[in-house]
């Protein structure tokens, strides 16, 4: 049985214009075999500047008492004392593996090895405060160039790792990373692209196979690509497609949220495009081995070799034919969520936000708003037309 720690009161001493103290507190050390091993040290460090509130000794205790509150009731944690970067690496990247899904896991791995560790090697976890993330966050920013996104990715990292800490009973207190700031100089995100439909009927028009499948499952049931991955045969009945789970590379795992698994009513036109897919796998968008295929390695080998061929062929011809008329204009790709985000823009422009949001079966229709929906320059001009005949109405009602 672990013996009572006695009280400790530290001591308290002055040079020059600067007070510090040191007291006893376990942490973990390093042998030279590379080990971690408990040990007793003392440590020592500044607690404030002297001046008219801190002129004696007993002015200062109260700061030192403070440090010392965990350790006297018996709630000091050694895995305080590690870098933060130990921490997250020892502590929470192997919670992250077992607990959360593994795109999850992979994506912070990569974050904290390329971002964070490099740069929290030198600071303890119970030391770090939030002008230390701001300051971490604005060197990131001057060094790496990252852009707003990337930074937020960063801070909710650091914010989840502190928040695991608490949870654990390492750390008291706020959680640091909450308030810190990211630089407004930051580049912001880049606007994001819903596919219309007419750009969408002349992508499958120039495809076939498995690519064509990809687009139209992905459009016209508002999937996202893990949940296109996972999509199986036994799930669709011609008329509606059960949305069960989700697949990263080859994990297959649940869902984003409880509220996206359900059924989703499938277009004649997608029906009429899955009436001839092949159905040798289980699997809707099964590559030759019979496993979903790599949408990203689709959009790369095939897609976009095709709008690129494509939109040369229109543009040889009609330079050829010397018409005056355009051809039908191929889109560029934007990537498999601009089918997403372009069903959630139809179904607004056409129906409701609401319908919207069931369709691509979100929990907040704030999500479906701020994140899917695009504003289309024809709903545009309708809306300018209505306004115009409105104020022509009322400057008709007026005498002459």
């Amino acid at each position: 049985m672990k013996e009572k720690q006695q009280h400790q009161r530290g001591y308290i001493w002055r040079v020059g214009k600067s007070w510090f103290a040191r007291w006893y507190r376990e942490e973990y050390e390093t042998d030279a075999g590379g080990e971690r091993q408990i040990v007793r040290k003392q440590h020592a460090e500044k607690l404030c500047e002297y001046g008219d509130r801190y002129r004696a000794k007993r002015d200062v205790q109260p700061l030192l008492d403070a440090k010392l509150l965990t350790a006297n009731e018996g709630r000091d944690r050694p895995e305080s004392t590690l870098s933060v970067a130990a921490y997250g690496e020892d502590h929470f990247l192997p919670y992250a593996e077992k607990e959360l899904k593994a795109s999850t896991a992979h994506g912070y791995k990569n974050i904290f090895r390329i971002y964070l560790k490099p740069r929290l090697t030198n600071i303890a976890l119970r030391d770090f405060r939030c002008v230390d993330a701001t300051n971490l966050l604005a060197a990131l920013h001057q060094e790496r160039a990252l852009s707003k996104k990337s930074l937020r990715h960063c801070k909710s990292l650091l914010g989840s790792i502190f928040t695991f800490a608490k949870r654990s009973g390492v750390i008291d207190g706020m959680n640091p990373i909450a308030d810190a700031g990211i630089p407004r100089g930051a580049e912001a995100s880049k606007g994001t692209h819903a596919y219309t439909p007419e750009e969408m009927l002349a992508m499958l028009d120039s495809f076939e196979g498995i690519a064509k499948t990809a687009i139209a499952l992905l459009y016209f049931c508002g999937l996202r690509p893990g949940e296109a991955r996972a999509a199986r045969w036994e799930d669709y009945d011609s008329k509606t497609l059960e949305v069960r789970a989700s697949m990263w590379r080859t994990h297959l795992t649940t869902t984003k949220t409880l509220e996206s698994v359900g059924q989703v009513p499938i277009s004649e036109k997608l029906r009429d495009i899955l009436a001839e897919s092949r159905r040798e796998s289980g699997f809707i968008l099964a590559g030759p081995s019979g496993r979903p295929v790599n949408l990203a390695n689709l959009a790369r080998r095939t897609i976009r070799p095709a709008l690129a061929r494509c939109a040369k062929c229109h543009q040889e011809k009609k330079e050829h034919d010397d018409l005056d008329h355009e051809f039908k204009k191929l889109p560029e790709w934007r990537g498999f969520y601009a089918c997403r985000r372009g069903l959630a823009t139809l179904a607004t422009s056409i129906d409701s936000k609401l319908a919207a949001k069931s369709l691509l079966r979100h929990s907040n229709i704030a999500t479906t708003e701020q994140f899917y929906i695009k504003s289309v320059d024809k709903d545009a001009v309708r809306a300018m037309a209505t306004i115009d005949a409105v104020f022509q109405k009322s400057a008709d009602a007026l005498p002459n």
